[in-house]
């Protein structure tokens, strides 16, 4: 690409740069023409730049999170325009953005657009309470996958970005926790709505004590990331107590239609599942180094098993809500 422009001897300005250069000519009227060429595949090549993939060596110590996985890690970019740009190429966070980024997009739109008319037969009976517990629960889900989506998005940005995301990826988990055991514990206990309001607040409060704590930078330190582990664990086995108790009040066989127990317990297969996954760091650990590096990795499977689960748990709502209904209609 050439361009020539006629300009006065005094305004003359000489420049060069690695993809452009500038030749400059004097006229017989003593105009100076200046040549400007462009190398564009130069420029090309510096453009794509930001694509260039790194080794797990080649990252910053703040960086280097699972040694098993070897290649693939897009390099600390300092720049929230190259973060979104990696969208749009292969690395090893890929699988992980858009396992979560596409499904909270999915609840997003069952939530606003289509769920009430496509899934949910209406009855008679059917209130505005019905609509508000689901939407909690879908929407719960999508704050949770938008947020671990943008997590592994943005936390080659800098290790400040990388802290601050990972604390909203937490908080994420908290949200999806909570509005699970929300929407289960309206239609377990329908018809007892003071103990279904005493769970309910149990459940509100231990989400918040337990956001305080993986928001706390105290708690955000190597040695005190076991007691922060704890408190996730304790928060989510805190969903046994209304189950427990219901089974001692209505019996298993009513808790088991009540809350359709076959796809929590289905939920719960998958979570636990990925659990062990990914604490275990399979199957990297246990192949050829480099095998899974961008596909088939722990924390990819991982990202699935926690889509699968929330699939079980949404079918086990709406189960839970056609049996309700069912029951004032027969």
């Amino acid at each position: 690409m050439t361009e020539q422009t006629v300009v006065k001897r005094s305004r003359i300005t000489r420049s060069r740069s690695s993809s452009t250069v500038s030749t400059f000519t004097e006229t017989a009227e003593g105009d100076i023409i200046v040549t400007t060429t462009t190398n564009a595949k130069t420029t090309r090549r510096e453009s794509f730049s930001y694509r260039a993939l790194a080794k797990f060596h080649e990252l910053p110590i703040w960086q280097r999170d699972n040694d098993k996985i070897l290649s693939g890690y897009v390099k600390e970019t300092n720049s929230f325009t190259r973060c979104f740009k990696s969208l749009f190429y292969f690395h090893n966070e890929s699988i992980n953005v858009y396992s979560h980024l596409i499904p909270s997009i999915i609840y997003i739109a069952m939530a606003m657009f289509c769920f009430d008319k496509l899934c949910i037969k209406v009855f008679p009976s059917t209130s505005l309470y019905d609509y508000v517990f689901i939407n909690i629960f879908l929407l719960g889900c999508a704050t949770c996958l938008m947020f671990s989506g943008c997590f592994h998005c943005l936390k080659q940005h800098s290790e400040a970005q990388s802290i601050l995301w990972s604390k909203i990826d937490y908080l994420g988990i908290i949200v999806l926790i909570s509005c699970s055991m929300i929407s289960v514990i309206y239609y377990g206990y329908f018809d007892h709505p003071d103990m279904m309001w005493s769970f309910i607040t149990m459940v509100l409060v231990l989400g918040t004590i337990c956001s305080l704590v993986v928001t706390n930078d105290t708690f955000n330190q190597q040695h005190w990331k076991p007691v922060r582990a704890t408190f996730f664990v304790m928060f989510a086995l805190s969903g046994l107590i209304p189950m427990l108790f219901g089974i001692i009040k209505f019996g298993y066989l009513e808790v088991l239609n009540r809350i359709c127990l076959k796809f929590i317990w289905l939920e719960t297969i998958f979570y636990l599942l990925g659990a062990i996954i990914y604490g275990c760091k399979l199957p990297e650990s246990i192949l050829h180094p480099g095998t899974v590096d961008l596909l088939g990795n722990s924390h990819q499977m991982f990202h699935c098993m926690v889509v699968l689960g929330s699939i079980c748990h949404c079918k086990a709502v709406i189960e839970s809500y056609n049996l309700l209904h069912r029951r004032f209609t027969s």
